[in-house]
């Protein structure tokens, strides 16, 4: 029973994509750990933010491919070659129900919902502004009528869920109180998390013109437009981190050397592969064999770069914090 059970939670995490949960739990990180170096810490609501977020962000995946399903966008997009798996694949083998797909992510909202409920008793009214803003995004990212991923606004709603949002409201459930330095770390992890989102959108424009999604990498007409956009995603942050302090600005220009690589790769029209295997050698042969090499590379790439750029801007606040 428990073996089945087991199989089960390890099969719906899996349609959840629970990969792309690292840039869910790094922008966790970087709020929390800012907001250890203020006094009013509370360890509890930390965690339960923690998993409200992972909820929210699991049951978002699940609800926009069952959406981009309903709506009839998945065989279009799985008909383009965009050297990556197909969309809703145990959906359309027949291993899964799209109404199950449904049930997961409402069942996981609803966990969120109520660590939500707690959050207002116990903290009060601002706190339903941040849950609210949040599951409307998760929602219509993919849902009618507002479909904002089809329209442009992708980046921008991932930059505002993981940026603000996100960090923002961990920090304030956690201090019950906002500081101009949460903000700025808001704004880091933001433009980190569309950055991912966007190297997406480059590699997928093909696929995105095929079911009519506009992204901003469809928005932009030219290969010089696109190249600029990826450079502000991945600078801006350096000089975010100069704001905050110079000696951090500093030590975290040793991930330089990664941003600068990434915007290499992502402007190689020969699809290179990249220099570092950054996934797992098994995962890495299946890439190569399946032919996903090209999108997989590159996208870990731009959330590895996110990971080593917070985790470090994270050690230098909880090192704040113990001195």
């Amino acid at each position: 029973m428990f073996i089945r059970l087991k199989d089960r939670l390890v099969f719906i995490l899996e349609n959840a994509r629970y990969r792309a949960l690292p840039q869910s739990v790094i922008s966790i990180l970087a709020a929390v750990s800012a907001a250890l170096c203020n006094k009013n810490f509370l360890p509890l609501n930390a965690l339960l933010a923690f998993i409200g977020v992972i909820c929210v962000h699991l049951s978002a995946n699940l609800l926009d491919d069952f959406f981009d399903y309903i709506q009839g966008v998945v065989p279009l997009r799985n008909a383009v070659k965009t050297g990556r798996g197909l969309k809703c694949e145990n959906i359309l083998n027949g291993n899964v129900t799209p109404g199950e797909f449904f049930l997961w992510g409402a069942f996981l909202g609803l966990i969120a919902g109520g660590i939500g409920i707690y959050f207002l008793i116990t903290i009060g009214l601002p706190v339903v502004y941040f849950i609210l803003i949040g599951m409307f995004f998760a929602v219509f990212y993919s849902a009618p009528p507002f479909k904002l991923s089809y329209r442009g606004l992708g980046e921008l709603v991932i930059a505002l869920m993981f940026g603000p949002l996100l960090v923002c409201g961990v920090y304030y459930v956690s201090t019950q109180n906002l500081t101009m330095t949460s903000v700025i770390v808001s704004l880091i992890t933001g433009f980190l998390a569309a950055n991912i989102v966007y190297v997406h959108s480059v590699v997928d424009i093909e696929a995105d013109n095929a079911c009519n999604k506009i992204t901003l990498a469809v928005l932009l007409k030219n290969d010089y437009l696109r190249f600029l956009a990826l450079f502000l995603f991945t600078m801006l942050p350096f000089g975010l981190a100069f704001i905050i302090s110079v000696p951090l600005g500093i030590v975290l220009l040793i991930t330089l050397p990664a941003a600068v690589y990434l915007l290499y790769v992502m402007s190689d029209k020969k699809r290179h592969r990249v220099l570092f295997k950054l996934i797992p050698r098994k995962m890495w042969k299946s890439a190569i064999k399946n032919g996903n090499e090209y999108f997989y590379s590159r996208w870990l790439l731009a959330r590895d770069f996110m990971t080593l750029f917070v985790t470090i801007l994270s050690a230098y606040f909880i090192l704040k914090a113990v001195l």
